[in-house]
């Protein structure tokens, strides 16, 4: 038997030939039946309503006569658009263009496969359309599914995943990526992404955190009405540290079946209300620094009235009543639950304290709130509200906003203004703002400002359109028509208001208050033809840029086509911003109200954003994972100099991660007996005129591994089980490595 040719049967049945081959026949909509096959979005149909309304239906529905009754295949939006018209009033919509799906053709080459072909033909008619991230992820699995039913029936020529790329598009890259947000992601995040309020980097990203840290994750959400990609791999590294580090509580050990010998070695109490503390998990912490008595004292007589614990390190028992240390033993020391939680509170607790005042004091002002701070900076910066709201009108949410909104203000990461009645600094993304309102200080994430702006201030409000004025070098040529494409009018505000010689905020290298607002960074460049100007400079690229590329040929990755050999490979969040980019004109252009827009413009803004959906997954394909730094074996040292050498030369070990937040970096070495080195290093401050030259700054940390040996009851080094924030001394990890040597455990 003749092997089943899918790919062939589905391109000699494609959608324009069917278009040649049949006649237009026309149907009301209402008696058409959608196909129960159908999993596209048809809700947000406004744009598309407004473009039939205006244009009509431009290209006829695809349809099915199945049992006497017409299904739709292809224009599941287009007929409810119609539908609703027809309800408002519209009575020409009363009749659509159809054509007819031929059957003979799938009957005889798919036999009684026909159902399955079915469904696969209604997603080939659906690629052309304009979908969302999670649209894409569900179509791809349901046509992997689909071809891997249809080879359990019938022989198919080709690996699925060929097929799936020669019918969709979709690279095996692309297709982990999907099976990793379909698999792992919780139920929550998936629901946002479904909604296209999370993009499918953050998706992915957040799909290999555990359940634990995906949680964390809703909970910042939920917040912030903001997830970024940093915020995910926050919680990614948090995640692997805590994964990584030796000596955490196993599953093994809490059951007690890696139980300890008991020490019944005595501890001054205090010593062991110190250590108890460190023992404590994050939430009994929490309590303790709020000073919360009452929740205090519940968890401990919950989660230590049966506990005994005689390692060594502490020795106490616990009872309904209270807590015995050194229990039978020369310096016992009994507490009740109520006197430790007043112990714990007064060593740990972080209250703020109560300033006196005297009985004529005046009363002391109100704390400033987010709301107030944000109405105080709109108030003294109006050209800033200005901007503000003007992006507010262009962002489809308030994540969108929030990110362009720090783009604007702080473009490197930092600006601030200071010596005034209200002052503020613009941080990174991550970071947020802080807004100081007569000496008040209040800190907030970027989310929160566009969120407090818009509950203040309408950004639909006219007193936030942008003023045009005829520039004074062009007084009988109007207003300046926008070159990049950005522009929802087509002009370009900015120009009214500068007097240099620029055609565009593009191509000026000065930072200022009037820059552009529709351009998202300072190197961006025209982004397309203006609609009555065919001939533009073109800003394609660097030429230097371009030369270098092409003179490294051979280190480019097998995974860029040959066609594609003369352009540089874009990084992953350079290709995500010409999209995003490129998507909008897309969907500005299809909303545009002008019955004589030509249709090949919009058919040039579609291929521009087809092209670049391919070129992403390319430019994924092309991404290499980073190779972790093998660690040095242990070097053989004969005495104290060679072993703090060793310690001081610690960046041989390999940089293990870099914090990004506060600009940490860490090195790590392990040792055979489960022991882990962490070299914690800092940048050296600056000194400016001074015969010194400073060095970084480091700490070392000794985590894990056997407990040390004791000399005249003193350990001869600190010992932590996780990782601490007081260092070790060189002193006591040279004694440390005396013993790694001397049992040769390196």
């Amino acid at each position: 038997m003749a092997k089943f040719d899918l790919k062939g049967l589905l391109n000699d049945r494609s959608v324009p030939d069917r278009q040649q081959d049949q006649k237009i026949v026309y149907r009301n909509p209402k008696d058409l039946i959608p196909s129960e096959e159908n999993f596209y979005n048809t809700e947000k149909l406004e744009r598309l309503k407004q473009s039939i309304k205006l244009l009509g239906i431009l290209q006829p529905l695809l349809i099915e006569n199945r049992d006497g009754k017409d299904y739709v295949i292809a224009g599941h939006c287009r007929r409810k658009c119609c539908i609703d018209l027809l309800n408002e009033g519209n009575d020409r919509f009363s009749r659509v263009p159809c054509i007819y799906k031929t059957q003979s053709e799938l009957e005889q080459d798919a036999g009684q496969e026909n159902d399955i072909v079915r469904q696969i033909m209604i997603i080939q008619a659906n690629c052309y359309r304009d979908k969302s991230d999670w649209e894409k992820m569900t179509e791809t699995l349901k046509m992997e599914g689909l071809v891997k039913e249809l080879r359990e029936k019938t022989p198919m020529e080709g690996k699925t995943r060929d097929i799936l790329k020669d019918l969709i598009g979709t690279s095996g890259g692309q297709l982990g990526r999907y099976h990793a947000i379909n698999t792992n992601l919780c139920e929550q995040l998936m629901s946002e992404f479904e909604e296209d309020r999370i993009k499918i980097s953050v998706a992915y990203e957040a799909s290999k955190l555990n359940r634990e840290y995906q949680k964390q994750a809703c909970e910042l959400y939920e917040k912030t009405g903001i997830l970024t990609l940093d915020d995910i791999r926050d919680l990614y590294r948090q995640q692997e540290a805590e994964k990584g580090i030796p000596g955490q509580m196993t599953i093994e050990t809490a059951t007690g079946q890696n139980r300890p010998p008991e020490d019944d070695t005595e501890i001054p109490a205090e010593t062991q209300i110190e250590r108890f503390y460190e023992s404590t998990n994050k939430n009994m912490k929490n309590y303790i620094i709020q000073e919360d008595k009452n929740m205090t004292i519940f968890m401990l007589s919950n989660l230590y009235g049966s506990a005994r614990v005689r390692n060594g390190h502490l020795n106490y028992q616990g009872s309904t009543a209270g807590i015995t240390f050194n229990p039978g033993g020369v310096f016992e020391h009994e507490l009740s639950w109520q006197s430790l939680a007043k112990n714990l509170i007064g060593k740990y607790g972080h209250k703020r304290p109560v300033k006196m005042a005297t009985i004529n004091a005046p009363e002391p002002a109100i704390t400033l709130t987010e709301s107030e701070a944000v109405k105080a900076f709109c108030e003294a910066y109006p050209e800033k509200l200005k901007t503000i709201m003007r992006i507010c009108r262009r962002c489809k949410d308030n994540g969108e906003a929030a990110k362009a909104v720090q783009l604007e203000f702080a473009p490197c990461g930092f600006s601030a203004v200071g010596g005034y009645k209200v002052n503020y600094r613009f941080k990174s993304f991550s970071a947020g703002l802080e807004i100081e309102v007569n000496n008040e200080k209040v800190s907030m994430k970027y989310g929160r400002l566009i969120v407090e702006a818009k509950n203040l201030y309408d950004p639909l409000s006219p007193e936030f359109d942008v003023e045009l004025k005829k520039p004074e070098t062009k007084e009988d040529e109007g207003p300046v028509k926008c070159i990049t494409g950005q522009s929802g009018s087509g002009l370009c505000g900015a120009a009214a208001y500068c007097d240099k010689k620029y055609t565009c905020c593009s191509q000026c290298p000065d930072d200022c208050n009037i820059r552009c607002g529709w351009i998202p960074e300072k190197s961006c460049q025209p982004a397309v033809e203006t609609l009555d100007e065919k001939q533009q400079e073109d800003h394609s690229g660097d030429p230097a840029e371009m030369v270098k590329h092409l003179r490294n040929t051979d280190k480019i990755p097998d995974a860029w086509p040959e066609d594609l050999k003369d352009i540089p490979i874009p990084s992953i969040t350079a290709i995500n911003d010409i999209l995003d980019d490129a998507e909008q004109d897309l969907k500005g252009y299809l909303a545009i109200a002008d019955e004589k827009l030509p249709a090949k413009t919009i058919l040039k803004h579609q291929l521009i954003a087809g092209g670049l959906r391919i070129i992403k997954n390319l430019v994924e394909d092309c991404q290499e994972e980073p190779e972790q730094p093998e660690q040095p074996p242990l070097p053989e040292m004969r005495n104290n100099d060679q072993r703090k050498q060793w310690l001081r030369e610690y960046k041989s070990w390999g940089l293990w991660y870099t914090d990004h937040h506060t600009g940490a970096r860490y090195y790590k070495y392990d040792f055979n007996n489960g022991a882990r080195l962490i070299a914690e290093e800092y940048d050296p401050e600056p000194r400016k005129e001074s015969w010194w030259t400073p060095t970084e700054s480091y700490s070392l940390h000794l985590v894990g591994g056997p407990e040390p040996e004791r000399s005249g009851g003193v350990p001869k080094w600190t010992y932590h089980s996780k990782y601490h924030k007081f260092p070790n001394s060189e002193t006591e990890l040279v004694e440390f490595l005396k013993e790694v040597q001397k049992n040769g455990k390196a």
